[in-house]
């Protein structure tokens, strides 16, 4: 029997220290810092509003047999849909993303002489039966969709069930709720033959701005926690109305240095836990330019295929990319663009009610790296430099050339040469330079042998 389908949930969290070097001048030192990733994969939605339309992207997941997805939503008069990719969520994702840092320690440079200074439906057909109005019906890339209003609820899942949809019994208030409300219904499902790995996310445009995240559909077939992670895009930045929400500061985190990791996690966790699992978090909310989109472009024209936005003949993805891009700004005025990224561990009694949006008061970005200054345990030691080499045939600033190590010989503890705290290679911009000076130094040695 087939299901509906709101969404399926998988959270993953990745908390993966590493440690990093700045670039050093002899006038300001060495730098040793440590900083966390805390990027979370969950359910992602984006929602782009402007005075003229308002776009939902869902990134849908699931997991068992193809022939058994559905998918429902509540809209609003007739729709628009098209096809996105995964790649639109990991722009996002990598724009807002949350860093957290240590305190960075100033240690001593080296003192050896010579050192420098200083995103239209088509195929429509209308109809009824039941009580139930078909306003479009078409097919979608992998997908068949068909818009649906109803004045009668009953009248509704008796349609959707004889259409193969199988309403569950914890979900027939909800859909009564919304008919009631005013609300039709997109109602979406794989085409015969399709597997699980053609679907792609989907966008749906609805006319006019209508800030609201349709939680209660959303409740279908979840457990007793969704994570939810939501992007708005919007002439301004934008915050919850219905529900509490925090943000978290650098000042309120802590350093521990043995770990080299910070009490984000759990502060995060708290936000999630409070008022009975309803709470939101801001994470990010900062005024972006049209580039951020320059990578979506750009891999559509030069990588078609791993872009997700081609067809299965592999055409076509720099047009449906370009499309993507362009309901995802339209409306909105280019100098004007916020990106707000909120996110949420939602109890089972949180998605009783739809997530109602609002611009903030405020109009001030919310801070996504953050600097701890509060710190428990011991931080690494400051590198330790080969001694000077008086004869002149050193590397300025560190010693004997051939006995330099760049790097260190552990990037852990720093306990050997170098400004050297970094668990991956140099640049290839540093490598180019070092590759210089120690051609630099070698010619001046073959020619003072001539001499």
């Amino acid at each position: 029997m087939r299901r509906i389908l709101a969404a399926s949930f998988v959270l993953v969290s990745a908390l993966a220290p590493f440690l990093w070097t700045e670039e050093a001048s002899a006038c300001g030192g060495c730098f040793v810092s440590q900083s966390e990733s805390t990027q979370v994969t969950g359910h992602r939605m984006a929602l782009s509003v402007s005075a003229t339309q308002t776009t939902l992207w869902d990134q849908i997941t699931y997991d068992g047999d193809p022939t058994e997805f559905a998918w429902v939503l509540p809209i609003k008069g007739q729709v628009e849909i098209g096809l996105s990719s995964d790649l639109l969520f990991q722009v996002l994702e990598a724009e807002t993303q949350v860093v957290v840092s240590s305190p960075t320690i100033n240690c001593p440079p080296p003192n050896c002489p010579g050192d420098a200074a200083g995103f239209g439906a088509t195929g429509a057909t209308s109809g009824s039966g039941g009580g139930v109005t078909v306003i479009a019906q078409e097919v979608v890339g992998p997908y068949e969709t068909v818009q649906l209003q109803a004045s009668d609820p009953l009248a509704l899942n008796t349609w959707l069930e004889s259409h193969g949809y199988n309403i569950p019994a914890d979900v027939e208030p909800v859909v009564s709720q919304y008919v009631t409300e005013g609300f039709g219904f997109l109602a979406l499902r794989l085409v015969p033959g399709q597997g699980i790995d053609s679907m792609k996310p989907v966008r749906i445009t609805s006319p006019g701005a209508s800030p609201t995240l349709p939680l209660r559909m959303v409740a279908a077939g979840t457990g007793a926690r969704t994570p939810i992670t939501l992007w708005v895009l919007a002439e301004g930045r934008y915050e919850p109305q219905n529900f509490g929400f925090e943000t978290i500061s650098a000042s309120e985190l802590i350093w521990d240095w043995g770990t080299a990791s910070s009490n984000y996690a759990q502060r995060k966790q708290e936000i999630f836990d409070a008022d009975g699992g309803s709470r939101w978090l801001m994470e990010a909310g900062e005024q972006k330019g049209m580039w951020l989109f320059d990578s979506i472009l750009s891999t559509a024209e030069y990588d078609p295929a791993g872009s997700g936005y081609a067809d299965e003949s592999g055409q076509g993805a720099v047009e449906a990319a370009a499309a993507d891009v362009a309901t995802l700004t339209a409306g909105i005025n280019p100098s004007s663009l916020w990106v707000t990224r909120i996110s949420a561990d939602l109890s089972r009694e949180a998605l009783g009610v739809d997530l109602r949006l609002q611009a903030s008061t405020t109009q001030q970005p919310i801070e996504r790296y953050l600097q701890v200054q509060n710190t428990v345990g011991i931080p690494p030691a400051c590198p330790t430099f080969p001694p000077c080499d008086n004869d002149g045939s050193t590397f300025p600033g560190f010693g004997d050339i051939n006995n330099w190590d760049p790097f260190g010989e552990d990037a852990n503890d720093g306990s050997s040469g170098g400004c050297g705290f970094a668990r991956t290679p140099a640049r290839p911009s540093e490598l180019a330079l070092i590759g210089l000076a120690g051609a630099a130094a070698v010619l001046a040695r073959r020619r003072r042998a001539k001499r």
